[in-house]
């Protein structure tokens, strides 16, 4: 993936108006998380693993309960709702299980506020001396019935503080047992690891390459609609689309584009493709690689443009 230039860069001159900066330098590696102050370890902790934790319960208390189980004695299906709840009472309690240091106490306590009776969750998890844990962030990705309620498999990041500084605990996932009744829910033993369902490295369809006379044709074509799709030249995406405009879908609101790289150019010829590297800046000021999909269509009048997807709204 080649890098994408500046725009305006071409001509010398400044960038073209339509919400087009330049770029001062590389902004795409994040800085790293700031320590934290001295004595503030306990409070980060408290804060963040409860930043979600009652939004999340919030959604699932106004939806509605989970079946105990069907007639037949199986396990009821999962409705919509249900299911909403239940992943978000486990989301949060699971953000709660992995906040491990410093006031020992309060976590038994707030374990407890999602525990079914009789259930001991102390010292289910336990760090090294001089660590506190905490979860960044809980994504809860499937539900299953089971006989008296569900299991939930949620993912979380984890990250662990030591000196003053943040050390990464990488992805796990863990499958929390919810018990279910016309009360609600509550967690009925500790959760138990799960594999993480990422598949790093696996190999992907590629489209077949393009036929060697269009492609210059074509990756002009490509970049220079994305460059008018930043620039909001509509003349130009008519001229470009053979007197049609293309199906335009612009960067998403606040979102400014910053650079437009080459375009590589695959498939056939009824079926010709582009893909153009768009470096842009979010609202918050992070730059990105956005890859922009561009459909093409090649016929007696060339090369011409059918869509722009740059992931935002038409």
């Amino acid at each position: 993936m080649k890098e994408p230039e500046e725009l305006g860069s071409r001509s010398g001159g400044p960038a073209a108006p339509g919400g087009v900066d330049s770029l001062p330098g590389d902004l795409l590696t994040p800085p790293p998380l700031p320590p934290p102050t001295d004595g503030a370890a306990s409070t980060l902790l408290r804060v963040l693993a409860r930043v979600a934790l009652w939004a999340l319960v919030a959604v699932g208390a106004l939806r509605g309960l989970l079946p105990v189980g069907s007639e037949d004695g199986r396990p009821a299906a999962v409705t919509a709702v249900a299911g909403g709840q239940a992943s978000a009472v486990a989301a949060a309690f699971l953000r709660e299980y992995l906040t491990v240091g410093g006031d020992a106490a309060g976590r038994v306590e707030r374990l407890g506020r999602f525990a079914a009776a009789g259930v001991e969750l102390d010292g289910s998890v336990s760090v090294p001396a001089g660590v506190a844990q905490y979860a960044d962030q809980v994504v809860a990705s499937e539900v299953r019935p089971v006989d008296g309620g569900v299991e939930v498999t949620v993912l979380a990041h984890v990250l662990q503080l030591r000196s003053g500084g943040y050390r990464d605990g990488g992805m796990l996932a863990f499958v929390v047992p919810l018990a279910a009744g016309a009360g609600g829910l509550a967690v009925r033993g500790a959760p138990r690891p799960a594999g993480v369902p990422v598949a790093a490295g696996r190999p992907v369809g590629r489209l077949p390459a393009a036929p060697a006379s269009l492609v210059p044709a074509a990756a002009r074509a490509a970049r220079q609609a994305v460059v008018a799709v930043v620039r909001g030249d509509a003349a130009a995406l008519v001229r470009l689309g053979g007197g049609v405009p293309p199906e335009v879908r612009p960067l998403p609101v606040g979102w400014r584009a910053v650079g437009v790289g080459a375009a590589e150019v695959a498939g056939p010829v009824d079926g010709l493709t582009a893909l153009v590297v768009l470096r842009a800046r979010a609202p918050v000021g992070a730059t990105y690689v956005v890859p922009v999909d561009v459909r093409l269509e090649a016929g007696p009048r060339g090369v011409l443009v059918r869509r722009v997807d740059a992931g935002g709204v038409p």
